[in-house]
């Protein structure tokens, strides 16, 4: 009897394993295969909402983007397009492509897919599928151009703020084979993506099978992915040109990337992003270490905004770092979550009887035990764990920055575009244009048009696991505890699903319609970023020469700069889709692709409530304060009521008196509209302003699209101006009026 059950169990157990090894190594999975051709019927009209102002002899276009997008070719999202997490179907350059030119009718996009987890057949199929987009289209007059690129993904991973560079999209000028690299380059072996990839292939298979529910056909694609990224060898040393062409190739640091890009000798731009997210940022992290390796060449842009979070801001706040031996007070506002982990336990024992000075103690115990329990960054933390029978709304506003627009989760204000320029007192300065993109990752580029299917239109997961209610009856709640290495992450699958938006577009003025023009445009940094609405936007200094600079300008003098700002409201939506949208898709892909919404725009437009323009003075020996380089708003000019239209002009009467290096970049505000997350806190303020209660809404399986009235804007690229005798300008474009 007992030999027939070990036998019986050993048998089971050999066919598990077995099940196992054939899942893992996707021995009966087929690669998915190439992208097909898009469509070929031309797309909706794209008729300019907003005049563009000319440059001397140039008539300009104003044009709406977006510059970072993923599809299923990202381990990420593929493992976001499964079961255990959304249940999108899995999609590919092709998707994004006829999602750009049809639902979204944008002017540009780029593919962005994560080189840490591309393999060779999808890197050519990622080339051919935007050739073939480009290819749907007038060579001379294209209706939408299409940029081929892969994003850069690095993090630290023992979550050291000193070897971290974060995140940054590479993307190039051409799009032939001749003109761009026969492989991506990754940001190193130690990636999350690639360590996953060389787990051992039971292990593999285990996970797949324990995610699908035994529904299998649903990580065919994944099981596949992921064995051939196992398969690829890396890279030996030497020229890139002179590499095998299916290795694994990776680059350690910035400069390591900028080096390998040189040895390719294309155009191209690196433009970092994800600048504040506390999700891939570690506590700490800080722009500075990678100043001196900034490389103007490359790095002309900085995303400021996505659809994971707006990243302009710096505040002067504590946070909590890992293994510290402090958990800081709360102050200006912020609440670190070691502080409130304290509060907790300390409200949970006072309402026990006990006496306050044995609650403090335990307080103590709890921000320690939850400072030793912080992870490299947010999603891989387990320190709210230390306080048994919580719900996300305990916690309140604990780590995040309140007040502010759509900001990105656990906020890393030394990551922030504010911060990153006033940065390089004794070396480099980082002069970017400011830009926003989606960084969506199920093919929708430009998903920005209508705030409405949450589930579809941002990276929220839908099948989060809903939060647990806390059991006051419980016993021991009133005492912190060692988290328990199998306890899941409920930061990363709660708490985040309350900060993924509809994201942002990059607007340019462009020379045409062309490839080289918008290019010309980006490089020059003639750019500027939206929340999402396509709001005009235009920023120009007056020089004492008579003549009007863009956006994006170098300029040198002495005198004090005057400047004009422009900021005209998004057109309104219809509901539904153009009918050349159907004709083009047909109506079950106009459905499955853009869920039956589209760019679809009124005659009427929103109104513009207000211009701010901002000034940063960038770090000079001898200055100590950070906080006092930055005046956020500098300046402020209301406008008219029902303005869809509205001017101002400014003049910095102090500039000729600081004798000194400024920055200045405009905002334009739209008045407030119901947006995804417009306020994702929800906070309860008491007398004193503090947030003493949020109503984070995060998902869990809910369709709600969590509407929230807040003020859409536009974000202008700087204008930097040095102090010195001799005027001049960096710009290639001015008009004298």
């Amino acid at each position: 009897m007992i030999r027939n059950l070990i036998l019986a169990i050993t048998t089971a157990l050999l066919l598990v394993l077995a099940a196992a090894w054939l899942v893992g190594s996707a021995a009966f999975f087929d690669e998915q295969p190439a992208a097909e051709p898009v469509a070929s019927i031309k797309s909706p009209n794209r008729s300019p909402q907003v005049q563009a102002p000319s440059r001397g002899n140039a008539e300009r276009t104003l044009l709406f983007g977006d510059l970072h997008v993923h599809t299923s070719y990202s381990i990420d999202a593929a493992l976001t397009d499964t079961p255990a997490s959304k249940a999108t179907p899995y999609t590919t350059p092709a998707d994004a492509c006829d999602f750009a030119r049809y639902c979204a009718a944008l002017d540009f996009w780029s593919i962005n897919d994560h080189a840490e987890g591309l393999t060779p057949w999808q890197w050519q199929a990622t080339g051919q599928a935007l050739r073939n987009c480009q290819a749907a289209t007038d060579a001379h007059n294209p209706d939408m151009v299409s940029f081929l690129g892969w994003e850069w993904t690095q993090g630290s991973p023992e979550g050291q703020p000193g070897n971290h560079y974060g995140h940054k999209n590479v993307i190039f000028r051409e799009l032939t084979t001749e003109r761009t690299p026969s492989r991506p380059i990754a940001s190193g072996e130690s990636n999350t993506f690639r360590q996953l990839a060389l787990q051992p292939v039971l292990l593999r298979g285990l996970a797949w099978m324990a995610m699908s529910g035994l529904q299998l056909e649903e990580y065919q694609s994944l099981a596949s992915h992921v064995q051939t990224l196992a398969e690829m060898a890396p890279c030996p040393a030497g020229d890139v040109r002179e590499l095998p062409g299916g290795c694994y190739e990776s680059a350690e640091t910035p400069a390591q990337l900028f080096a390998k890009l040189d040895q390719w000798g294309f155009d191209a731009l690196v433009i970092p992003h994800g600048m504040a997210w506390g999700n891939t940022n570690p506590p700490g992290a800080d722009f500075a270490v990678q100043i001196e390796q900034h490389n103007t060449k490359y790095q002309r842009l900085l995303e400021v905004y996505s659809g994971h979070g707006n990243s302009e801001v710096f505040r002067d706040i504590a946070q909590p770092l890992r293994n510290a031996d402090i958990c800081p007070a709360p102050a200006n506002g912020y609440v670190p979550c070691c502080w409130r982990a304290g509060e907790i336990i300390s409200e949970r024992c006072l309402a026990t009887g006990s006496n306050s000075t044995d609650c403090e103690q335990r307080a103590a115990t709890t921000r320690q035990m939850y400072l030793d329990n912080m992870g490299v960054h947010s999603q891989f933390s387990r320190a709210r764990d230390v306080v048994t029978d919580t719900h996300p709304n305990d916690w309140g506003s604990c780590d995040q920055l309140v007040g502010e627009f759509q900001p990105s989760y656990y906020y890393q204000p030394l990551q922030s575009a504010q911060y990153s320029l006033t940065l390089g007192g004794t070396g480099k300065r980082f002069r970017p244009g400011f830009i926003a993109s989606t960084d969506i990752h199920s093919a929708r580029a430009g998903a920005t048009y209508k705030e409405q299917q949450r589930i579809y239109f941002t990276d929220v997961k839908e099948k989060a696991s809903a939060p647990t209610i806390p059991d006051p009856a419980r016993p021991g709640m009133a005492q912190p505890v060692p988290p328990s290495p199998w306890s899941p992450f409920p930061d990363s699958e709660d708490l985040s699903n309350a900060f993924y938006y509809s994201g942002g577009l990059v607007a340019l003025y462009s020379e045409g319609r062309s490839r080289d023009a918008i290019w010309d445009a980006l490089y020059r940094r003639e750019v500027y970023g939206t929340s999402g609405p396509r709001i005009g936007l235009m920023f120009e200094m007056m020089a004492t020469d008579g003549n009007w600079y863009p956006m994006g300008t170098e300029h040198q003098t002495i005198a004090n700069p005057r400047f004009r700002v422009r900021g005209t409201g998004s057109l309104k939506q219809r509901p539904g889709c153009p009918e050349s949208v159907s004709l083009a898709l047909g109506a079950d892909r106009m459905q499955t692709l853009c869920r039956g919404e589209c760019f679809y725009p009124d005659d009427d437009a929103w109104s513009v409530t207000r211009l701010e323009l901002v000034r940063i003075l960038p770090q000079q020996q001898g200055d100590t304060s950070t906080a006092a380089l930055i005046e956020d708003p500098w300046m402020t000019y209301e406008c008219p009521p029902e303005s869809r239209t509205c001017e101002a002009e400014f003049v910095d009467n102090s500039f000729s008196e600081l004798q000194r290096e400024a920055l200045y970049y405009a905002r334009v505000i739209q008045e407030a509209t119901p947006a995804i997350q417009g306020d994702p806190l929800r906070c309860e303020f008491d007398e004193a302003g503090n947030c003493e209660a949020a109503r984070l809404c995060m998902g869990g399986g809910s369709k709600e699209d969590c509407l929230e009235m807040t003020e859409q804007r536009a974000w202008s690229s700087p204008i930097y101006i040095d102090y010195g005798g001799l005027e001049k300008s960096l710009s290639p474009h001015l008009t004298a009026q």
